[in-house]
């Protein structure tokens, strides 16, 4: 029996239990919007039936609403799209009730509930969306968004998909929440200069900031490059106090670094990692091998011979 045989097939709880565990989990790690919007529909099938989905996201300060992922099958689309949500009545009920709504056939069912709706076109044309179901995405009292979920088979949702998504709900508000805090900041670190402090003709002394994504560590070896070639220090001291994160993607960029520095010549280190970071990469089981560390920088210049 399929984990998604829900309240109406006798789902098993177990199965069911250690499903939503992994859920929360991988939709909880930081990366980009369009990651965390994919891995969470991912998951979701793991414990619920559905062919189409969608996630909308509230945009406070302009009081609209942006569509930012939805999915019918194996098709997907990523760009946003930004529309009024009070358009559609149902979508405005979400935000006003703060609850779960269901229809067991959307199209027989909405004018029941609904006396006018405009309904958005969505998946596929030539099918019809029947079992569809609505969550809202609340942290605490605020409003985030709505989690969909939708089949082109009728009463396929009960009481047990209902509770289903509405657990998950909360995490995956978080997750999203944490997805645009995390892209603001990039946006912003991004858009500033990469500092290089020369400590002294031989030391150079570069921070890193924020969340090491395939541009910033680019840019940066660029960076470290051509003010090792100006200036002819023979060693540079990577400051990661200021990381965010440091999962494998973080290590792989580090070590491409240190390469590149080894390349022309001059030395590296990897000083000022925070406790909480380096507790991660054990429990983690990842180990930074070829990169010189140390605790901070007075550590790291004692292990250069610099007093």
């Amino acid at each position: 029996m399929s984990v998604y045989e829900g309240s109406r097939h006798h789902q098993p709880v177990a199965q069911t239990v250690v499903a939503i565990h992994e859920l929360i989990r991988a939709i909880l790690l930081p990366r980009d919007l369009a990651d965390v919007c994919r891995t969470i529909f991912q998951q979701l099938h793991n414990v619920l039936q559905f062919d189409a989905g969608f996630i909308e996201h509230y945009q406070p300060k302009t009081d609209i609403m942006q569509t930012i992922y939805s999915i019918d099958g194996e098709i997907e689309k990523t760009e946003p799209y930004t529309w009024d949500y009070r358009r559609s009545k149902v979508v405005a009920w979400i935000i006003a009730n703060r609850q779960l709504i269901r229809f067991d056939d959307l199209h027989e069912d909405l004018s029941k509930r609904f006396s006018i709706e405009n309904t958005r076109s969505f998946g596929q044309t030539e099918k019809r969306s029947r079992a569809w179901m609505s969550v809202p995405l609340l942290i605490g009292d605020d409003f985030i968004g709505v989690l969909n979920i939708q089949s082109y088979q009728a009463a396929l949702y009960g009481e047990f998909e209902e509770a289903l998504l509405t657990t998950v709900a909360s995490s995956v508000a978080l997750a999203l929440d944490n997805a645009q805090v995390l892209a603001e900041l990039e946006l912003e670190v991004s858009e500033l200069d990469i500092p290089r402090i020369p400590l002294s003709d031989d030391v150079l002394i570069v921070p890193l900031i924020g969340v090491l994504d395939r541009l910033r560590w680019e840019n940066l070896t660029q960076t470290i490059l051509e003010t090792l070639r100006e200036r002819g220090c023979e060693h540079v001291l990577l400051d990661g106090s200021g990381l965010l994160t440091f999962d494998p993607d973080a290590i792989q960029a580090i070590s491409t670094i240190v390469k590149a520095i080894e390349l022309i010549g001059a030395k590296s280190m990897l000083i000022g990692l925070r406790p909480s970071l380096i507790e991660g990469l054990i429990r983690a089981g990842i180990h930074l091998k070829n990169i010189r560390t140390a605790r901070d920088l007075p550590m790291g210049l004692a292990m250069l011979g610099i007093g």
